[in-house]
């Protein structure tokens, strides 16, 4: 019997997903033969702790360093077997993040352009993102978690579903402190997400008072914001942040320069994404808006390290998707696939990650952030309620031509 060929929207995918199979496999081979120990551990022994009521936050700048919620939630996997709890932890990662990447793709997919289904976006995605996607992958951080979810929960805001969007972006605050910042963002931006946010975020805080010993969860708290403040600045390492960057070029700023650099940072984010909120049809506009936030936790959350670049590709990737084929601009395409390759540099020579070292990745980062301002934010702010239609009709014609 033969088999039917595959369809064309579906072979990208397919190798995609192969191969990150094979890579998933390979990874879950180290771990169990004790080549490899992933972040897994961390999580688990920070539950355990919880639920004893003993200490989750160690001294120093390492350790546990996400919410109490983030310990409560972890339950069903640390009290696994190790090897399977492992196992399992990152497949849910790899799940959860391609659930919301396979969103931005559907978003990105004009349903009047048979030949770019969201197939075909998530197929290139996932390629371009495969050689950057492994590092935390094998690290099993909960980075592609908190991907997926903010992903997903932005494509709810651009279909209306204004609960399920609060609860999403929630639960990605819940899970790592670095989602806080779309939560903030989409407070801002989204009057109707407002009520639902506030109280799915609430609850989440609230969490953790479930334990057997409320007093100890609050102090829990108090050790949470003493491990923050020493945290944020781990100094220097192998921090890939904009600050560290310019410190490996010879350019140290003070950590008040940082700080306000930083805030400076966060209010041109606001003021981009409410600007294409107001301009652009919904979809687009939340998939510019999650192409400026991973672009602003990259360059400005001073523990960014090299696994944290898998979102930035992935994104990118589903980007590099639409320019090939929706605007149908192979230069623009390619040039985005060449960006997620060049994160991999750490691998190509040992000489070349050495001289790349901290400085090279955050460039590529203001880079994408660069593609992203100008191809993607509008350049005029809204003249009238009727801009976004005429943003879609002409985007449709551009397509369709």
């Amino acid at each position: 019997m033969v088999r039917p060929p595959l369809p064309s929207l579906a072979r990208p995918l397919v190798f995609g997903l192969a191969l990150w199979a094979v890579a998933l496999v390979a990874i879950e081979a180290q771990v169990i033969s004790g080549r490899f120990v992933s972040e897994f551990h961390i999580y688990a022994e920070a539950t355990w702790a919880w639920w004893r009521g003993a200490e989750i936050y160690e001294d120093g700048i390492n350790g546990f360093l996400y919410l109490p919620s983030s310990a409560v939630l972890f339950t069903p996997w640390a009290y696994l077997p190790p090897l399977l709890g492992d196992a399992l932890w990152r497949l849910s990662l790899l799940a959860v993040c391609w659930w919301g990447v396979a969103r931005l793709c559907r978003l990105l997919a004009p349903a009047d352009c048979p030949g770019a289904g969201w197939q075909r976006l998530f197929g290139v995605a996932l390629l371009a993102a495969l050689p950057i996607g492994v590092v935390d992958l094998r690290g099993a951080q909960t980075e592609f978690l908190m991907l997926g979810l903010m992903l997903a929960g932005l494509a709810d805001v651009a279909e209306g579903r204004w609960r399920r969007a609060a609860f999403l972006l929630a639960l990605a605050g819940a899970f790592k402190p670095q989602a806080l910042a779309l939560v903030m963002l989409a407070f801002a931006l989204w009057p109707r997400l407002r009520l639902s946010l506030a109280l799915w975020l609430a609850a989440a805080l609230a969490l953790p008072l479930a334990h057997w010993d409320p007093g100890y969860a609050l102090a829990e708290y108090g050790q949470l914001v003493r491990k923050t403040m020493s945290s944020a600045n781990p100094g220097g390492g192998v921090w890939h942040d904009f600050a560290n960057g310019l410190a490996t070029l010879g350019l140290p700023l003070d950590l008040m320069v940082q700080t306000v650099i930083r805030a400076l940072a966060g209010v041109a984010v606001l003021i981009l994404a409410r600007g294409t909120v107001s301009r652009l049809p919904a979809p687009k506009a939340a998939a510019t808006v999650a192409a400026l936030m991973v672009t602003y936790l990259l360059l400005f959350n001073p523990r960014t390290v090299l696994g944290h670049f898998g979102d930035m590709a992935l994104v990118a990737g589903a980007l590099a998707g639409w320019e090939f084929h929706v605007r149908r601009n192979r230069a623009l395409g390619w040039m985005l696939v060449l960006l997620c390759f060049a994160l991999t540099t750490h691998v190509w020579t040992r000489g070349l990650h050495l001289a790349t070292a901290t400085w090279f990745k955050p460039l590529l980062a203001c880079g994408f952030g660069l593609y992203v301002l100008v191809r993607w934010v509008p350049s005029r702010p809204a003249t009238g309620p009727q801009d976004a239609t005429q943003d879609a009709l002409r985007e449709s014609l551009a397509i369709q031509g």
